[in-house]
């Protein structure tokens, strides 16, 4: 990868599930694909990184078979989380396969390791 590391810090707003407290996010220098990484299980999964306005990005991954939140067993679960690059703050929300009701959402603030101005600037 070799665009900007993000680094962001979240807290749960709603729901049961597990929303990552921090995760690392490295994007390919097309802004295609990133790396993310959740801090607490440092394993890294890539993403699908999609332009949503003119200043966020949209991604999604999912974790490896962990047992998180006590459901061993269970299909593991997918996130979508959208960055805004004008004011550094990421919104997520907790997809899980057969989950009934309102999927958990997080909110957090994110800071930028390296490439600021590709990041804001980035044309897609």
């Amino acid at each position: 990868m070799a665009g900007p590391r993000v680094q962001c810090s979240l807290n749960p707003i709603s729901g049961t599930e597990w929303i990552p407290r921090e995760v690392s996010i490295h994007f390919s220098d097309d802004f295609s694909v990133a790396e993310i990484e959740d801090l607490a299980f440092v394993v890294p999964v890539v993403a699908k990184v999609e332009r949503h306005s003119a200043t966020s990005y949209a991604m999604n991954w999912a974790l490896p078979r962990l047992a998180v939140a006590g459901n061993a067993g269970m299909p593991g679960p997918r996130f979508r989380a959208v960055l805004n690059t004008s004011n550094l703050k990421m919104s997520i929300q907790a997809v899980r396969k057969g989950q009934d009701g309102l999927p958990p959402r997080g909110s957090g603030h994110c800071k930028v390791d390296q490439g600021l101005p590709l990041l804001a600037q980035n044309e897609g």
